[in-house]
């Protein structure tokens, strides 16, 4: 299972049901909008982490914080609470750079899947616990992923060739085509 099968299927669909009822989309328009969402927002992880720009141990830190993980077992606890809504917002920061970054995201994904890009800002602190959630789940064995000792790059290289880059690349292609 792959990070974003992580996503997909955090709450037993719990996440996709509430992206649904915030973006009035069906079903299938939520699954499309969190697939390029959770993608894009790895991307800028992947991209983060690979260009030496981010402190990758500080963000090994909050993967490594189980609490975002387990937030994928039960999602729908976490919606509601204004402390998440900050959270949120600030693992944001961290995950896209600045509110530019994010705005970015928002407009891509916004071209991509139709969704307005207003809605998709809402949803941004929302998703941003959940990405780290799926990345520490990752980290432990949850996705298939590379174990903690093998750090955050070696995660991130999902075809395990030693860069990151090409990944990063996929991905971006993969939500802004």
């Amino acid at each position: 299972m792959g990070l974003i099968d992580l996503l997909m299927n955090s709450g037993n669909g719990d996440l996709l049901k509430q992206i649904g009822q915030k973006a009035g989309t069906s079903d299938a328009q939520s699954r499309d909008l969190l697939s390029t969402l959770g993608s894009a927002m790895l991307g800028q992880v992947k991209g983060r982490v690979e260009s030496g720009s981010h402190d990758s141990e500080g963000l090994e830190g909050l993967i490594n914080n189980s609490k975002y993980a387990d937030m994928l077992d039960a999602p729908s606890r976490h919606y509601n609470d204004s402390k998440m809504a900050d959270s949120g917002n600030d693992l944001l920061k961290y995950i896209t750079g600045s509110k530019e970054g994010s705005r970015e995201v928002a407009s891509q994904v916004s071209k991509k899947t139709g969704v307005s890009s207003s809605i998709i800002k809402s949803l941004l602190p929302m998703i941003a616990p959940m990405i780290i959630g799926s990345l520490g789940k990752g980290l432990m064995g949850g996705g298939n992923q590379k174990s903690a000792s093998s750090g955050l790059i070696g995660m991130l290289d999902f075809d395990h060739d030693g860069s990151v880059i090409d990944d990063v690349a996929g991905l971006a292609m993969k939500y802004l085509l």
